[in-house]
């Protein structure tokens, strides 16, 4: 059975076309000057505006990945059980957040390491506590699912390589909302931080900096696994990759006609 549906694929073909339209509008003007390596730019200076847009699509494409994950969760899951970039007034005793704290510094100091259930059982149990101290925060969520089960997952989408003060803030966000949902919402309830593409593949993702504060065997979806959740299929992944591919074959010669005049404005300038 196929796990993306045609008007699926239109929309996500709609996202694509955005960022290769704005790259590609992009080598139409005078490249950025380098800022890289002197050395690799002394060998690849004619190249370089080229690979400075193809960073900058990354980081572009980063974006409407995220907006890709909202329009297949719709499918899958029922628009009226989707939240994307929704932010949350997160009201909690004060107890919750000492002990979120506690957690975080732990992993910080690298006095133990990442043990999700472990964790979940520790912020759960302070939820139980009675408490006249509360502390509240505006934390924004990058995506909300629940089910008609009343199982609800918090979802954090972010590439292979974040920034190292973004994960801690990441991982308190994550079980600050395991309490709230907990609270507020249902008893059933996941937070996951989700590295949307592997960068190592097919090798394991070791990227210290997130496996510090977060395990793969929970807590963490890593790039296939994070795709098929979300479309509620194991072909998901495969099948978004083949969206790509084939757009980029049909739309070779137009990409390459595009930013090959970034190479030629380069070479220009000498």
């Amino acid at each position: 059975m196929q796990a993306l549906s045609s008007q699926i694929i239109e929309k996500i073909i709609s996202h694509i076309e955005i960022v290769i339209d704005r790259y590609l509008k992009k080598a139409e003007k005078r490249p950025l000057s380098n800022s890289g390596n002197p050395f690799i730019m002394a060998l690849l200076k004619d190249f370089e505006p080229l690979i400075h847009r193809i960073h900058g699509m990354k980081t572009s494409m980063g974006n409407e990945m995220e907006k890709i994950a909202e329009i297949i969760a719709i499918e899958k899951w029922g628009i009226e059980n989707v939240q994307r970039k929704v932010n949350i007034t997160v009201r909690l005793p004060k107890n919750v957040f000492s002990e979120i704290d506690k957690i975080i510094n732990s992993l910080s100091n690298v006095e133990t390491l990442s043990d999700y259930q472990s964790e979940k059982s520790r912020v759960l149990f302070e939820c139980g506590k009675p408490s006249a101290v509360y502390e509240e925060y505006i934390y924004e969520f990058d995506l909300i699912i629940n089910d008609l089960k009343g199982n609800y997952f918090v979802l954090e989408m972010k590439g292979p390589d974040p920034n190292t003060t973004e994960v801690p803030g990441v991982k308190k966000r994550l079980l600050a909302a395991l309490a709230w949902v907990y609270l507020n919402k249902s008893h059933n309830v996941d937070s996951r931080l989700c590295i949307y593409y592997n960068n190592k593949s097919p090798k394991p993702y070791k990227n210290p900096k997130v496996l510090n504060y977060f395990n793969p065997n929970g807590g963490l979806l890593i790039d296939s696994k994070f795709w098929n959740f979300i479309g509620k299929n194991e072909n998901t992944y495969n099948e978004l990759i083949n969206i790509f591919e084939e757009f980029g074959a049909k739309n070779k010669k137009r990409i390459w006609d595009s930013l090959s005049k970034l190479i030629v404005k380069g070479a220009s300038n000498e």
